[in-house]
């Protein structure tokens, strides 16, 4: 969590640049082992800070990974998903399957 911290209060900065990337991306693996919770609310608030500030986050997520159930009432996690890849016919990046 202090490395999510850390990469949201640079974006943050970078934000009041110009040029500026406009881009945070995290991988799954900086949430390993975090409690759901805090998955949660780091995800809403990021969720919100991009918004605000008008640059893009990425993350992947293993679908199992998903806190659903810790999320705020108002938040719709779904909205923000882009792009789901599975291990049936046509749900693989570029064409490759894993």
């Amino acid at each position: 969590m202090k490395i999510f911290c850390y990469d949201l209060m640079l974006a943050q900065l970078w934000a009041q640049r110009d040029p500026a990337p406009n881009l945070l991306i995290h991988d799954s693996t900086l949430f390993d082992g975090v409690d759901e919770r805090q998955v949660a609310l780091a995800l809403e608030l990021v969720a919100r800070e991009s918004e605000q500030l008008n640059f893009q986050y990425i993350c992947t997520l293993n679908s199992d990974m998903i806190p659903r159930t810790e999320f705020s009432p108002e938040f719709d996690f779904d909205s923000f998903v882009r792009l789901r890849l599975t291990d049936d016919e046509g749900g693989n990046l570029l064409g490759v399957e894993f």
